[in-house]
């Protein structure tokens, strides 16, 4: 079977399996969009999952827009993830493997799709720039502007040349402007090199590629590997691209939407209220700006987004597939550990935290050097994850936790099989101390030894200080859209803890503000507040 030409060719295979809803009815994407689709991983089994597509999206003023957004068609299930990949759910980690082994370098053409509208220079605002767009609203009431969640960033090594491509959030702020959030990324060493240059970085957001763009953009590819390489793996054949019109970067052909631009490596600006992976809301971040010099695009594109709400969500199920795949190739290819059998992400730990690895007998019992390889190896593969890493024996089912909790309960004695592992990394994990609060502005807890303050092991997983909002719409949002879902005919749901957004304690005025702000749809303002606070970055 071929890989699809397009995203698409990719929605209507999902609407001819059954995995697309497809929403006629008008839509207001700052108001009822993520709500309605949030209601999805909150009240309804895996299996029932799908992707949305809205045909008809309208915003808080009333504008119309062409085209329609594509959300959670990426990962609502392991079933749509398989069809994102061409395969069957089991063979999900088998084609990954293949594609590290077996990577296709893009092919560069002439033209593609993507290319059917060109704006930049005197015609970059023709159609508002950004704002031809309808980008939604995530977390509603706690975020204060509209999220780019399923951008594909693309920038080069300017030593090397090699691209990188990652999805990192940002967040709209004029209709040539944007942020650009990213913490520890590949993005961030080529930010600095081009820092000690004196020079802004280059980059490209693409929104609406072929899914195994998406699924590479996710992963933590190694440093120096293209993805676009392991994305053709996957697809077998190489991704088609073209060249950006104002930086030198090329990206995907058919994608949906390529925003071009320049990040300056003399500046950053807060963030605004940000719905995280982990569950929690991220505040007082600062991010880099984005500034946009040429958009192009596909005839009423199709905006792509991505749900990243508390888990499980579309983000955490691309994580825990993701790295799943990733853990298995380095434990059985590179560490040649074929007692291996499986390993399992969970997604109530954002599909990170917390792994467990299967082993099993091949021929003799498994020695238990070879179980403490495993265990150790894992930590080699990122320096944040996994926090708790759990071996069972072949007849425990890694993906059942009952099941792994009742290995631990009469198969564990923590005098004898634990191991602390200090000098890990830990972003976004607030159990490592309560948070400060001084006039507004909110300080993480640091250690003054970091990165020794975080460990890896095995188990308090109770919340002792005030954290900041469960990252969810809040509860007026997600009541009307249950409504809506009703009035839709949709699978009835059967709402699960925490099923609406409400505050733990960590709410500064200044954020509910920026929220008030956005529920009456004056995101300018918002925008200019947070740009106003921006800072200068003195050279390296």
């Amino acid at each position: 079977m071929s890989y699809y030409q397009d995203f698409r060719e990719y929605l209507a295979a999902l609407e001819a399996a059954g995995k697309l809803r497809r929403v006629n009815k008008q839509i207001n994407k700052d108001t009822e969009l993520h709500p309605l689709v949030a209601w999805q991983f909150r009240g309804l089994e895996e299996a029932d999952r799908t992707g949305f597509l809205f045909d008809r999206v309208t915003d808080i003023k009333g504008k119309k827009y062409k085209g329609g957004v594509a959300s959670s068609v990426i990962a609502p299930s392991r079933q749509v993830y398989a069809m994102a990949m061409k395969c069957e759910p089991g063979e999900i980690n088998e084609k990954w493997a293949k594609a590290y082994q077996r990577p296709r370098p893009p092919r560069l053409v002439s033209t593609g799709p993507v290319k059917e509208e060109i704006h930049a220079g005197k015609s970059l605002l023709q159609h508002g720039g950004l704002y031809e767009f309808a980008i939604p609203i995530t977390a509603n009431g706690w975020e204060s502007l509209p999220r780019l969640s399923a951008l594909s960033w693309h920038t080069k090594d300017p030593d090397t040349g090699i691209t990188n491509v990652g999805t990192y959030n940002g967040y709209l702020l004029g209709p040539a402007r944007s942020s650009c959030r990213t913490i520890q990324s590949h993005l961030q060493i080529h930010w600095n090199k081009c820092r000690q240059r004196g020079i802004p970085l280059q980059a490209a957001a693409v929104v609406g590629a072929v899914p195994v763009v998406v699924l590479t953009s996710v992963i933590k590819v190694p440093y120096g590997v293209n993805e676009l390489d392991i994305a053709g793996g996957i697809a077998g054949r190489p991704i088609e691209v073209v060249k950006c019109e104002t930086v030198d970067l090329e990206v995907p052909a058919s994608a949906e939407v390529v925003i071009e631009g320049e990040i300056p490596t003399d500046y950053r600006e807060p963030d605004p209220a940000s719905a995280e992976h982990t569950g929690y809301t991220l505040l007082n971040s600062k991010v880099y700006a984005f500034k946009v010099k040429a958009i192009t695009h596909r005839k009423n594109p199709i905006w792509h987004d991505m749900i990243i709400h508390t888990p499980p969500c579309e983000d955490s199920t691309i994580r825990m597939l993701s790295n799943c795949a990733r853990m298995m190739t380095f434990l059985k290819d590179s560490c040649g550990i074929a007692e291996v059998k499986d390993v399992a992400f969970h997604q109530c730990s954002a599909a990170n935290r917390i792994c467990v690895i299967q082993m099993q007998d091949l021929g003799a019992r498994t020695h238990n050097s070879v179980v403490w390889q495993a265990l150790l190896g894992s930590l080699a593969v990122w320096p944040r994850i996994p926090k708790v890493v759990i071996a069972v024996d072949e007849d425990i089912d890694p993906w059942d936790l009952e099941s792994v909790l009742w290995a631990v309960s009469f198969r564990w004695q923590p005098h004898r099989d634990t191991k602390i592992i200090q000098g890990r990394r830990a972003n976004l994990d607030q159990s490592g101390g309560p948070h400060t609060l001084a006039q507004e502005e909110i300080y993480y807890p640091i250690s003054p030894t970091q990165p020794l303050g975080h460990s890896a092991m095995l188990m308090d997983a109770t919340r002792k200080w005030d954290y900041t909002p469960i990252s969810l719409p809040q509860r007026s949002y997600m009541e009307h859209a249950q409504k809506l879902w009703e009035e839709l005919g949709f699978t009835p749901l059967k709402p699960r803890q925490p099923w609406y957004g409400y505050s733990l304690g960590v709410w500064p005025e200044s954020y509910q503000r920026h929220a008030d702000l956005s529920a009456k749809g004056e995101f300018e303002q918002v925008a200019r507040e947070l740009m106003a606070r921006g800072e200068k970055i003195e050279k390296p």
